[in-house]
């Protein structure tokens, strides 16, 4: 099945060397580290069971007991500073100011789609350091996948309830008049055809995460709340933040043949690039040649 060679392929935890972990454990408390062991143990074996297991059923199942675990786990004070390094199969990124990580992974269905999951984990540290707008916040947010039911995806702003799901792999941290905005970027397993990648955009408001704000400028009549682009589940497309000259770039696809336009099956790399540049509170498309090295 293809699944089990997409998430192995494609899934690698962020890590912290030795010496960077073994620091953010001495703010843990022992007895507090050692549930924190013990619940990273159980929720290997989910994992795996979530992953590896033939029954649909059951990986569902163990998707399910894997999230009301891993909400216990991250309960246990400072958690945060645990890195449950272990759990090969869960995406973990941090964002560049360090407010927050995110969790995300999947389970796949029979019929080869994925179901994501995912978690925001506030650091205590720096809500501390918010003073009283720390109260609005909570310790994390579990993220529930509604893709299928968000109905304009290019111009729709959702909580946390409704979730556009996705694997993260990135988070880019921009500011315009006070105000943060995290751009995520993520890969989606659409379907058996297809897949896609993602750059969504997370702002707190009144410490409530909410994805997408019009934020995407790429020369249309109305500026983008999230891109997405679908694509053949064969082909992969370069779509990153290069940190030296501060750009969001992606590579353009294209059908296959002209008959084909509209079907995204068929849709193809074409070996071009287009970037964004951050300007004013958008990310704003440029023109001009842009040399890429892969």
């Amino acid at each position: 099945m293809r699944f089990y060679f997409l998430i192995f392929l494609f899934f690698a935890s962020v890590q912290v060397n030795w010496a960077q972990k073994q620091k953010l454990l001495q703010k843990i408390d022992s007895l507090s580290l050692d549930s924190l062991k013990d619940y990273e143990i159980r929720l290997g074996g989910l994992a795996y069971s979530m992953i590896r297991d033939f029954d649909e059923e059951v990986r569902v199942t163990s998707g399910r007991n894997f999230i009301r675990q891993f909400g216990r786990a991250l309960k246990i004070p400072n958690s945060y500073y645990y890195p449950f390094d272990s759990l090969k199969n869960v995406m973990v990124i941090y964002a560049p100011d360090d407010l927050f990580r995110i969790f995300t992974w999947n389970v796949a269905t029979n019929d080869e789609t994925f179901r994501y999951f995912g978690v925001i984990q506030m650091n205590p540290e720096k809500l501390i350091k918010l003073n009283k707008k720390a109260e609005l916040f909570n310790s994390f947010y579990p993220l529930i996948d509604r893709s299928d039911s968000i109905g304009d995806i290019f111009f729709t702003t959702v909580d946390q309830n409704k979730w556009f799901g996705a694997s993260y792999y990135k988070i880019i941290k921009t500011s315009f008049a006070k105000k943060d905005y995290y751009t995520l970027l993520g890969w989606d397993g659409a379907g058996p055809t297809t897949n896609k990648k993602i750059a969504d955009v997370l702002v707190f408001t009144n410490g409530k995460p909410n994805f997408g704000a019009p934020i995407f400028d790429i020369n249309k009549k109305r500026r983008y709340y999230r891109m997405v682009f679908e694509f053949n589940n064969q082909a992969t497309i370069a779509l990153r933040f290069d940190e030296k000259q501060k750009i969001l770039m992606y590579e353009n696809i294209v059908p296959d043949k002209p008959s084909n336009a509209g079907f995204v099956e068929h849709y193809y790399p074409d070996g071009s690039f287009d970037y964004l540049l951050w300007k004013n509170g958008v990310w704003l498309k440029q023109t001009g040649f842009l040399e890429v090295v892969k």
